[in-house]
Formats: C-alpha cells, structure tokens, sequence
C-alpha cells in the first residue's frame, strides 16, 4: 500500500538537498527544529498547514509542486497503476482492494481510474474463487457505485459504457425494468468517425496518426464482433446446434486472421455436449486446453503495429492462471461434463489442465 501514498518527505529532503541547504538550516529559516526536518523527510510527521508557503519558499517551488498535486492521471498512467493492482490480485495478495481503494482516494476525480477500477472489483471473484459471499456482494455494490459515480460525472468517453454495465447489472439480478430504462438512454446510432479522423490526420501531414487511429479502431471492431459471436453462441440464444456450429466457425475464422487467441473449441464443447457427440467434445477440449495453457498470442503485427502497443508477456501461457482455475472447478464441479470426463482424452486434457494451475 505505501506504493500509492506521496513521498512528500522524500521530496522535501530532494529539494533541500537540491538548494544545497542541510536540514538545521532549513529549519532556521522557518523557525522549526532540525528533528522536525528530519521527520517531515522521513515520513514519521507532515508539516503544518500554516509552514507549507514558507517551506516551499525557502525550497524554491510551489505548493503543488511541493505537494506533488496530479490534477488527473493521464491514460498510460492509469493503465501502469491498475495493471499493478491487477497482478497483484493475480497473485493472490490480499491487500489488494485497500491498494485499489487508496488509488481511488489519491484521484477521486479521475474518470479513467474509476472505470478500470471498477473492472478490477469484476475480476475480484475470478482472482479470489475462496471468497465468502460478503466479499463478493461487497466487490459488486462497490463496482455498481464506481459505474454510478462515473454516469454523474458524464464524461463521453466512459458515460455509456458505464451505464450498459449498469444495465447488466440490472439484467443479472432480474431487475428488468431498471435495465430497459438505462439502455432507453443510450443515444442511437450515429455513424462511426474513424474514416473523418483518419481523413483529418492525414490532410494535417499525420500519416502515422492516422494509420494508428485506424488500426486502433480496427482491433475494437474485431473484439466486438467476436463479443456478438460469443453472445451468439449462448444456447438460449441460439438452440439450433447446427447454427450455432456455423457461428463458431465464423468466430475462429475472425481469431486466425486477425492472430487472435482462437477460443472456439470452449465454444464446441458446450455444443457437442448438447447433441450427445462426447468424443468430438473431447477432442474440442484437449484441444481447448492447448490453447489456454500454450503459449500467449498477439494480434497480428501487421495489421495492428504501431496502432496497438507491442511488447513481450511476463506470462508463459495464453490464460491468467485464475481464467483456467475456474474452467477447472466448472469442469469438475458441474454435473453436465461428468460424460465428458469418462472419455480418456478429456481425462489427459484435465490432468494436464490441473498439473498448469
């Protein structure tokens, strides 16, 4: 947690080391004593409220400098802290929510932080699977008053988002009313920018701008039509095993040829297993199972560089190690795959399965 708090005392002792000053004369200058110094540089005390012009004055700086005040987080530095906390859950460290939270008090104002927060208190179950259902209806409250405060603050960028959450919210816990007045305030559609921006940049002499604008928005179009296959794919949605097969072939023809992580034969197990074709929903899971403990998969450089960041995973396989415990437990725990398990390859598949979490 001491990760998320100002350093004010190292900067102080910075700046007065800086100013070529030793901590008695600091202290003359303001009328304290050199141990007060020296705990306002070690952390132990603050300085009153009343010294913080004069010490900013005898250091050569301002009070927000002084202070180190951050208006706001800038995008990649959201994305540097949440994807600390994030690992840190991954890990299994227990602080986590306090982390999380003492960010959120650091930039109350900040609307990128309280988005990708909330996610964080999604993925919270998947993190810690042992929870007790306190936790659990704690993450969810927290994550509902996180998407709640970013609607008040209607900021564009984050607005609908925040409020289709929302509205799954709603869905989820049977509030069906709830969820059809929030998604009656989603405007309708109105056409897609990206071909006016790239055509902006490019009379503006910003080729590289506009060629990663367009892969940009290229990668979000391709997410969410592998989002509307795999909603497709619900059997409520779609009862017909046949359509439905056609529609998980479309979704692993859209991961290969964008160099996605082909996730279909999860999708064909569920499908086989309706129609009572157990050794093809082996074989779909030993081959599902390659693919979540193989190794991780990048978007096709040539399509998506330089408009998506590129750099080498700290992971060894294409799944969070949390994603596959939980495939673990539904695999064992649920009633439906115990056919399943009776056939040898589903039986290799989960033993190699377990030996990966």
């Amino acid at each position: 947690m001491a990760s998320t708090h100002m350093n004010i005392g190292g900067h102080i002792a910075a700046l007065r080391k800086a100013r070529g000053l030793t901590q008695e004369q600091l202290a003359a200058q303001l009328g304290v004593s050199a141990p007060a110094v020296s705990k306002w540089e070690t952390n132990s005390s603050c300085p009153d409220i009343t010294l913080l012009c004069p010490l900013a004055r005898a250091l050569g700086t301002n009070v927000d400098t002084l202070l180190q005040f951050e208006e706001n987080l800038s995008d990649q530095e959201v994305a540097a802290r949440i994807n600390e906390v994030a690992e840190a859950a991954m890990a299994g460290d227990t602080g986590t929510e306090e982390r999380l939270e003492a960010l959120l008090h650091r930039w109350p104002g900040c609307t990128a932080l309280l988005f990708n927060a909330a996610a964080v208190y999604d993925g919270f179950e998947l993190f810690f699977p042992a929870a007790d259902e306190e936790a659990r209806r704690r993450w969810k409250t927290r994550k509902r008053s996180l998407l709640e405060e970013i609607r008040r603050t209607g900021t564009a960028a984050y607005w609908q988002a925040a409020t289709i959450q929302l509205a799954s919210l709603a869905a989820a816990e049977g509030d069906t009313g709830q969820a059809e007045a929030l998604l009656q305030e989603l405007p309708a559609y109105t056409g897609d920018p990206t071909a006016v921006r790239v055509q902006l940049c490019l009379k503006k002499g910003q080729p590289e701008q506009a060629l990663k604008l367009a892969q940009t928005e290229l990668y979000k179009s391709v997410v969410k039509i592998e989002s509307c296959i795999s909603t497709l794919l619900n059997p409520q949605v779609q009862p017909d095993p046949q359509k439905a097969l056609k529609a998980c072939r479309a979704y692993r023809a859209v991961a290969n040829a964008f160099g996605l992580v082909d996730l279909s034969d999860g999708f064909l197990v569920e499908i086989y297993l309706r129609t009572g074709e157990i050794g093809r929903a082996a074989a779909s899971f030993a081959r599902y199972v390659e693919v979540l403990t193989g190794p991780p998969v990048l978007p096709d450089e040539d399509l998506f560089s330089p408009g998506l960041a590129y750099t080498s995973p700290d992971v060894q396989q294409a799944m969070p190690q949390p994603m596959r415990r939980m495939l673990l437990q539904s695999i064992t725990g649920e009633e439906k795959y115990r056919p399943l398990l009776a056939d040898p390859v589903a039986a290799a598949a989960l033993d190699k399965l377990k030996t990966s979490v």
